[in-house]
């Protein structure tokens, strides 16, 4: 390559990257015109190195108040990962950017092989980091190539529209849940072939490390990326061809997510407590064709921040949660509970297993007392006209679960009801009854959590003043 042609392709891809940041930090970044934190996901192999060297000389030139970092996960998986390490610091001391490192433990998951589990864990590092840098934009060095073969096994292991779109330009990071929203995945290079980028290191005399790992063909993208030569010469335009295929997945893939998203709204229901996440109507699914459910059930998990399941999955929830007829199934997936019950599909919070201890306590005026194990807190507010008389609050009080019997009264005058009859009217599902404490003065039942307070007090008890006494559950932080 000519000096002349090296200075054109070095001014096209250090534009690339340029252009992308420029375009998402008009949108992701408040105020632009205050610096702001771009990293760049560094492995040290030729495509990372090329990109971070790309993107401080971009971002000096095009966005002078744009701060470079590079970020650079250690997983342990290979002998030479600690020697990684050093190249990295090494590198980013030459390049003057700042590095920040960090190690990951990688534990696949049921069904899951080494790549995505180390894929997963080293997406999360990434948007930990990004977070503690102050980095909204994240760079990832994936290039025509890459595109190329992620759509090929895409295809050969039997994927829908939208995974054979291939890997978006940008997303946001917490797209699988990696972070919260507040990260952006940028990918300036994915129209780039990997010759342009092997020209663009050599012109600067950049050097790299190899991963031994990138020849283990008992890898999937390994053993294709073996095969691809001979693809290449019976198809010349194999790469040019299947780039503009993933192009026409792309597009029709936003336009069903559309439609999708558009059903969706129609579908979601008011009214949700706060194990509940979302509802979604059940007659309305049932109304709609198996694969427009599809879509929305899977634009519904998205929605809420979970993985994507795989098409067998999505059919199998479909057939359980809104085909079947009896019963009230429950199906768990990636930190959810997606429920059926009365006339809707349910996403709720997954709850801790078993009951939380009795919990005993003194009421000193309070208007406020936390309770972590039952998730909730008792609120006290005056009502002379129809609150619990004080008396009743002074004397020990206790939350406990239900053990079985227990009658209330819901309305002054009222009769007394089963404690499960109650339930069942106030539409309570039995799965949230057992984390739903009651209120005890001594023997006197004061408050069943769902229902309200108990409106008949013993005979006497002063009845002056009172309060108005409310428990307010508080959903499961995490997901």
């Amino acid at each position: 390559m000519s000096a002349e042609d090296a200075t054109r392709l070095a001014a096209r891809l250090t534009d690339k990257v340029a252009q992308a940041v420029q375009a998402s930090a008009a949108f992701v970044v408040s105020e632009a015109a205050r610096p702001f934190t771009v990293a760049v996901a560094l492995s040290g192999g030729r495509d990372s190195v090329a990109l971070l060297h790309a993107a401080r000389d971009a971002l000096a030139a095009a966005c002078p108040l744009a701060r470079v970092v590079a970020l650079h996960v250690h997983h342990g998986l290979q002998a030479q990962a600690d020697d990684w390490d050093r190249f990295c610091a090494a590198l980013c001391a030459d390049l003057r950017v700042t590095l920040v490192s960090t190690r990951v433990t990688v534990q696949p998951t049921a069904g899951e092989g080494i790549e995505a589990a180390a894929r997963r864990a080293r997406h999360t590092a990434l948007g930990r980091m990004c977070r503690e840098q102050g980095a909204r934009l994240l760079l990832f060095a994936h290039h025509r190539d890459d595109q190329v073969e992620t759509v090929l096994l895409r295809l050969f292991r039997g994927a829908g529209v939208a995974g054979m779109a291939g890997m978006p330009a940008s997303r946001p990071l917490d797209a699988l849940g990696e972070s919260d929203g507040e990260v952006w995945l940028l990918r300036p290079w994915l129209d780039v072939p990997r010759a342009d980028i092997d020209a663009y290191c050599a012109a600067h005399g950049l050097r790299w490390i190899d991963d031994p790992s990138n020849s283990d063909t008992r890898f999937a993208r390994n053993a294709l990326r073996a095969q691809l030569p001979a693809l290449l010469q019976a198809f010349p335009g194999l790469y040019d061809n299947v780039t503009q295929a993933a192009a026409h997945f792309a597009q029709a893939a936003g336009m069903l997510d559309a439609l999708a998203a558009q059903s969706l709204a129609r579908l979601v229901c008011s009214g949700r407590d706060a194990d509940t996440l979302s509802e979604l109507d059940l007659a309305g699914l049932r109304a709609l064709p198996p694969e427009h459910a599809d879509a929305v059930l899977r634009h519904w998990l998205r929605d809420l921040g979970a993985q994507p399941p795989s098409t067998a999955r999505l059919a199998a929830m479909r057939t359980q949660l809104i085909e079947h007829e009896g019963g009230e199934p429950v199906i768990a997936h990636d930190g959810l509970v997606l429920r059926r019950f009365r006339s809707r599909v349910l996403a709720c919070h997954a709850v801790p297993a078993g009951v939380p201890a009795p919990f005993a306590f003194e009421w000193h005026g309070e208007a406020r007392i936390v309770v972590p194990a039952w998730r909730g807190e008792l609120r006290f507010d005056r009502d002379d006209t129809f609150g619990v008389p004080e008396a009743v609050l002074r004397a020990p009080l206790r939350l406990v679960a239900r053990a079985g019997g227990e009658r209330i009264v819901l309305r002054p005058g009222g009769p007394a009801r089963a404690l499960k009859q109650a339930y069942q009217e106030a539409g309570v599902p039995a799965w949230r009854r057992a984390h739903l404490p009651l209120l005890w003065s001594d023997d006197t039942l004061v408050l069943a959590a769902g229902l309200g307070m108990h409106r008949r007090w013993p005979a006497d008890v002063p009845h002056a003043p009172r309060w108005r006494v409310t428990w307010i559950s508080q959903p499961e932080s995490g997901n």
